[in-house]
């Protein structure tokens, strides 16, 4: 909200203004039409292709190095262990100079050591489990011990910055936005697995319908029971989130890997007219299809996602590689940024 002092009122600016008379109520005034005027910005990155004007990241600190991690650090969801931090920051500095690099705005989640509900919070840097729909916030409500309520952090650094709050996902519902992936903005995939529930999905619904979402798709992820392997995604570990497995890179083209997706939401891609390049599962398990799309046709990829940059080169889309030592506290380009504006971009309809 603007300060008063020095300004002065575009009385012709004022919908339904009439000299002398009572202000009548803006009923049909839309939200969006006064976003910028009243929140400063034009919030919304409804989108997974349009052009990205403005992102938020964390630059990892002594959080990612708490005692309890170290004392079970499979429970954590750190199955090789705590992270190189100094390995980590510099693999995190190396994505927010493509960024920078790039003219993207570049905001800060500014988090410190902090305590969710039940633990130490976990995985702080990985910034995608909200999500800015078109006009602000989902705020999430995260699945696991370790992640609540890290909603918290997200709901005081947007107000701080002046994005709108239009929902916070509660009672028995989960959501995390690693979950979302946008076909187009009135187009969105949904996984359900063990980080996003269908009281979740639910709660979402009616706030992305009144954002202009016209088909909003759930897809089944595999997860886990009981037991893990050393690597925290794949096999029995399953996939909890669907940007791990399924990202859009350019108009009508994805990459993708298909055993990790029901085959009913493969054969809605396709009959979508998207064309879907398929990743190797080793290159999967590091974050391969975890692909920020800067705009359409310009992405960045993990560099050593190898045979899956081989294939997107050929579809003539522009890779910027990004170096990845430090992955066992996971986290590829798309986790571990939100974006907060982006463009409408290319529209499937």
């Amino acid at each position: 909200m603007n300060d008063y002092k020095g300004r002065r009122v575009e009385w012709k600016d004022i919908p339904l203004y009439e000299k002398g008379k009572l202000a009548k109520p803006l009923f049909d005034v839309d939200f969006m039409d006064e976003l910028e005027r009243g929140w400063g910005r034009r919030w919304g990155a409804q989108s997974d292709l349009g052009k990205l004007r403005m992102v938020m990241v964390h630059m990892p600190g002594e959080e990612e190095t708490a005692p309890e991690f170290f004392e079970d650090p499979v429970y954590f969801n750190l199955p090789e262990g705590p992270p190189d931090l100094r390995a980590l920051q510099k693999q995190q500095k190396g994505l927010i100079d493509i960024l920078l690099k790039e003219g993207i705005d570049v905001v800060y989640l500014n988090a410190s050591p902090t305590m969710g509900v039940y633990t130490p919070l976990v995985g702080i840097k990985g910034v995608r489990d909200a999500v800015v729909i078109n006009g602000g916030a989902i705020i999430p409500r995260c699945a696991i011990a370790p992640k609540r309520e890290i909603g918290v952090l997200y709901t005081k650094r947007l107000a701080e910055m002046g994005c709108p709050i239009l929902y916070t996902v509660h009672g028995k519902g989960c959501f995390e936005g690693g979950n979302v992936v946008w076909i187009d903005t009135k187009h969105v995939l949904i996984g359900i697995s063990t980080r996003t529930n269908l009281d979740g999905l639910k709660q979402v619904e009616p706030v992305l319908r009144r954002a202009g979402v016209e088909e909003i798709r759930p897809v089944s992820l595999p997860g886990y029971l009981g037991e893990r392997p050393s690597k925290r995604v794949g096999g029995p570990a399953g996939f909890f989130h669907l940007d791990m497995v399924f990202s859009m890179v350019d108009e009508r083209l994805g990459v993708i890997y298909p055993p990790a997706i029901d085959y009913d939401s493969l054969y809605y891609l396709q009959k979508k007219g998207i064309k879907l390049i398929e990743a190797p599962l080793e290159e999967v398990q590091n974050y391969g299809c975890n692909i920020l799309a800067l705009e359409p046709g310009k992405v960045v990829i993990p560099a050593h996602s190898h045979r899956i940059i081989e294939k997107l080169l050929k579809e003539n889309v522009e890779v910027i590689t990004l170096e990845m030592p430090e992955l066992r506290a996971g986290g590829g380009p798309v986790c571990n940024t939100l974006p907060l504006i982006r463009d409408p971009g290319p529209s499937i309809s």
